[in-house]
C-alpha cells in the first residue's frame, strides 16, 4: 500500500480510515483513488489504541477535505479508527451535516455495525472488489471531494455551547475516552432521524448505567463536550447525587435537588421559577421551542426507585431537548435505551494505572497488571492507585491492597468530601439476618463465580430464620432490590444469574458488620457447592472437630434420636389412608421437619462427631423433602385460592384435580424417609421404626 509521502503537504482530498485487519483489502481502493488524481492520506504503521495516535495524523486529518472510512466489522473495535471518525463527523457536524466529512464503505451483509445511525441511514457504498468497481468508488469519492472547499481544520475550534444551570464542566485529564460508548450514547438519542434502519424510532432519550466509580458522569460529561455542536441549544447539566436513595433516607424526596437546579435554569432564561416542577417545566418547553435549537438535558446520579411518573419529569420538556440520565438502577429498562458501562479493559486499566509512573522492570510490570486484575478494571480504584505509584513500586502496592488490616482505597483522593470507595460500593449498611444483605453476602462469598435463583434459595432455606414457604420469594425481592442498586451484573445475555465485581466483594467482606452471619452463609454455601448434582439444597456444616471420632457422642445420639422421633411421627413415613386426612396438613407437618433438623445440627456443631448425622439430614432436606414440597405446595396453594365462600377447606382439596397424584407421590415418598429414620436409629442406638 501506498505509504503517507515524506514531503511536506498542505493539504489532502481523502483520510483513508481502516482497521489494520483489512489493510489488503483497503490497498486497491488507495491505488484507484490515487489514480483519479486525489491526494491521499495512508498510514500503514501499526495504530492499535487511543495513546498510539500521533500528532502525524492527528495534523492529517486536520488537513483532510474528507475521510473515508472502510467501515467493517472490525472498524469500530479499533480505537484509532474511532477517534479519526469522530474528528470526521464533529467537523462535519459543526458545519450543519455530521454526513458532510466522513463517507463510508461498508463491506457486511448489514449495517448494525456502523455507529453513529446518521452514517448508517446515509449513503455508502459497497465493498469493491474488481477493478471496476473500485473505479466508479474513486470517481464518486473525487466528485464529493470537489464540493468541499477546504480541509476540515483544527477539531480544537469548536465554539463551546453554553452550560446551565452550573459552569460547563472541563473534562478530566484521566479518562479513558470510551469512544464506542459515546458513539452508542450518540445513535441512541439520535434514532429518531433514522427511523428506518434504527431498531425503534423513538430516540432522544438514553440511560448510562453501571456501578459506583466506574465512570457514568466522566462518560456523560466527555460526551456532553466532545458532542456539544450537535446541540447548540446548550447542555442542561441537573446533578441528583446529594439525593443518592439509602435506607436512613428513604424519606427524602429525590427531585427535590432537580426542582431547585431547574429552577436556577429557569431564571438564567429568563423564566419565572415559581411554583410546582411540572408548571416551571411547561414554561422552558414554551422558551426551547421558541429557541428553536436542539439542547442536550442530563440528569446525573438518578436514584432506584422512582415511580414513572418521576420518571417522567427527568425528561427533556421539548423534543429538541435530548434527554441523558446516568443512574445504578438495572430497573429502568423501560425509560430509555440503555448504554451499560464496564470496566476497563486490561490496556486501558494498564494505561491509566501506570499514568504517574510506568514499571521498571518485567516483575513490576506482571505486579501492575495483577493489580488490573485485582481491582476488576474498576476506573476509580485504578486512579487512587496510580497516585501511590508514583512514590512506591507495583509490588509493594498491590501487597498494601490485598493486607487486610487496612484498607488502601479507602482515602478520600482529591476531594476531601467524597466518601471512601468502599463506602460508595456497599449499597447500605448492611446487618444481619436480612434477606437483601444475605443474598449480597452471598454473591459476594461466591465471586466471581456467578449464583442463580436457585442456587440462592438452596443456601437460605437452610439457615435460619428463612423458611421454606417463604424464601423464594425473599430471593426474588433481594435479587430485584440489588439490581435497582445497580449491584449485580448479569452473568450472561439471557439473564438468570448475576455475580458482582471484585471490590464489592471485597467491600462486603472487609466492611461490613456480621462477620459470624457472614461465616454461617459461608459454610452454607460451600456445603452447597459440594453437594452431588442434582440436590436442591444444603445444610450448613458443624463446626469441625480437631478429630472425627469413631462412635457417635452422647450429643449427637442425642440429636439423632429426637430427629428419628419428629420423623417416624411425621405423615411421610406414617401412610395418609385414601380419602382420610389434609393434604395441606401433610405438607405442613413435613416442613416442620426443617426447623427440627436445622435444631440438631446447631446442637452437634462444635462437638466432636462423626459426620453421620449432617450427611442424614442433608439427605433428608435435599433429596426427598425439599423437591417434594416445592412441588406440591405451590399448586396447592393454587388450588386453594380459588376455593368458594361456602366451602369447606377439605371438601375443596379432594375437588382438586391433583389429588389423587399427590397421595401417590406422597405415599411413594415413605420408603426414602423410613430409610433415613433407620439410620437414624442406628445412630442413636434406639430403633422407633415400625415394619
Amino acid at each position: 500500500m501506498s505509504r503517507v509521502p515524506d514531503v511536506p503537504h498542505t493539504e489532502w482530498d481523502v483520510f483513508v480510515s481502516y482497521s489494520r485487519s483489512d489493510a489488503d483489502a483497503a490497498a486497491p481502493i488507495v491505488t484507484a483513488l490515487l489514480e483519479r488524481g486525489l491526494s491521499v492520506f495512508v498510514d500503514d504503521t501499526a495504530v492499535n489504541d487511543f495513546a498510539s495516535i500521533t500528532s502525524t495524523i492527528a495534523r492529517g486529518l486536520a488537513q483532510s477535505r474528507a475521510l473515508l472510512a472502510l467501515y467493517s466489522r472490525d472498524y469500530p473495535r479499533r480505537r484509532a479508527c474511532q477517534w479519526e471518525l469522530t474528528y470526521a463527523y464533529l467537523a462535519g457536524q459543526r458545519e450543519g451535516d455530521p454526513r458532510r466529512r466522513v463517507l463510508v464503505i461498508n463491506p457486511e451483509l448489514t449495517t448494525e455495525h456502523i455507529q453513529p445511525v446518521e452514517l448508517r441511514d446515509a449513503r455508502y457504498w459497497p465493498w469493491p472488489r474488481t477493478p471496476e468497481t473500485a473505479a466508479r468508488l474513486a470517481d464518486s469519492v473525487a466528485e464529493h471531494v470537489r464540493r468541499l472547499e477546504r480541509a476540515m481544520g483544527d477539531s480544537a475550534a469548536t465554539t463551546p455551547v453554553p452550560w446551565l444551570p452550573a459552569p460547563a464542566r472541563t473534562g478530566s485529564a484521566r479518562f479513558g475516552g470510551r469512544l464506542a460508548e459515546q458513539w452508542h450514547i450518540h445513535t441512541a438519542l439520535h434514532r429518531h432521524r433514522a427511523p428506518l434502519v434504527s431498531q425503534n424510532g423513538t430516540g432522544r432519550t438514553a440511560q448510562v448505567r453501571g456501578m459506583p466509580g466506574i465512570g457514568k458522569s466522566l462518560l456523560a460529561q466527555e460526551y456532553a463536550l466532545r458532542f456539544g455542536p450537535a446541540f447548540p441549544g446548550g447542555v442542561f447539566w441537573y446533578d441528583l447525587h446529594a439525593h443518592r436513595v439509602r435506607r436512613e433516607a428513604e424519606d427524602n424526596d429525590p427531585l427535590t435537588t432537580y426542582a431547585t437546579q431547574v429552577a436556577t435554569a429557569a431564571v438564567a432564561l429568563g423564566i419565572d421559577p415559581a411554583g410546582p416542577l411540572p408548571r416551571l417545566l411547561s414554561r422552558l418547553a414554551v422558551v426551547l421551542g421558541e429557541r428553536g435549537m436542539p439542547c442536550l438535558w442530563v440528569v446525573d446520579g438518578v436514584p432506584d426507585g422512582l415511580t414513572e411518573e418521576q420518571l417522567h419529569l427527568l425528561r427533556g420538556p421539548h423534543l429538541l431537548a435530548s434527554t441523558l440520565i446516568t443512574t445504578r438502577s438495572l430497573r429502568y429498562s423501560a425509560f430509555a435505551e440503555a448504554v451499560d458501562i464496564l470496566p476497563l479493559p486490561d490496556p486501558d486499566g494498564l494505561r491509566l494505572l501506570t499514568s504517574q509512573r510506568e514499571p521498571t522492570t518485567d516483575q513490576e510490570r506482571a505486579a501492575a497488571i495483577a493489580l488490573v486484575h485485582d481491582v476488576g478494571g474498576h476506573p476509580y480504584a485504578l486512579d487512587l492507585l496510580a497516585d501511590l505509584a508514583a512514590a512506591s513500586d507495583f509490588h509493594h502496592i498491590r501487597d498494601r491492597f490485598h493486607n487486610p488490616a487496612n484498607d488502601v482505597l479507602d482515602r478520600t483522593g482529591r476531594n476531601p468530601e467524597q466518601e471512601p470507595l468502599s463506602a460508595q460500593l456497599l449499597p447500605r449498611t448492611l446487618s444481619d439476618a436480612d434477606p437483601v444483605d444475605d443474598v449480597l453476602r452471598l454473591f459476594a462469598l461466591a465471586c466471581p463465580a456467578p449464583l442463580t435463583h436457585h442456587e440462592l434459595e438452596a443456601v437460605l432455606v437452610s439457615v435460619a430464620p428463612y423458611d421454606l414457604w417463604d424464601t423464594p420469594r425473599l430471593v426474588a425481592d433481594a435479587v430485584e432490590t440489588l439490581l435497582g442498586t445497580g449491584t449485580l451484573t448479569p452473568s450472561r445475555p439471557n439473564g438468570g444469574s448475576w455475580t458482582v465485581h471484585p471490590l464489592l466483594a471485597r467491600a462486603v467482606s472487609r466492611g461490613c458488620a456480621g462477620t459470624a452471619r457472614q461465616e454461617d452463609l459461608r459454610r452454607a454455601l460451600l456445603h452447597a457447592l459440594a453437594l452431588p448434582a442434582g440436590t436442591n439444597t444444603v445444610v450448613p456444616a458443624p463446626q469441625p472437630a480437631l478429630l472425627t471420632p469413631a462412635t457417635p457422642g452422647p450429643v449427637e445420639r442425642a440429636a439423632a434420636f429426637d430427629l428419628q422421633i419428629e420423623l417416624v411421627t411425621r405423615v411421610g413415613v406414617q401412610s395418609l389412608a385414601p380419602d382420610q386426612g389434609s393434604l395441606r396438613e401433610a405438607l405442613t407437618s413435613l416442613h416442620s421437619l426443617f426447623a427440627t433438623a436445622r435444631d440438631a445440627l446447631h446442637r452437634v456443631a462444635g462437638e466432636p462427631t462423626t459426620s453421620v448425622l449432617p450427611r442424614l439430614t442433608a439427605t433428608l432436606l435435599n433429596a426427598h423433602l425439599r423437591p417434594f414440597l416445592s412441588t406440591w405446595h405451590p399448586l396447592l396453594q393454587d388450588h386453594e385460592a380459588s376455593r368458594p365462600p361456602h366451602t369447606s377447606p377439605i371438601e375443596h382439596e379432594r375437588l382438586w384435580p391433583h389429588a389423587a397424584e399427590m397421595r401417590c407421590q406422597l405415599d411413594a415418598l415413605r420408603t426414602p424417609l423410613t430409610a433415613v429414620a433407620r439410620s437414624l436409629a442406628e445412630l442413636c442406638g434406639t430403633d422407633l421404626t415400625s415394619d
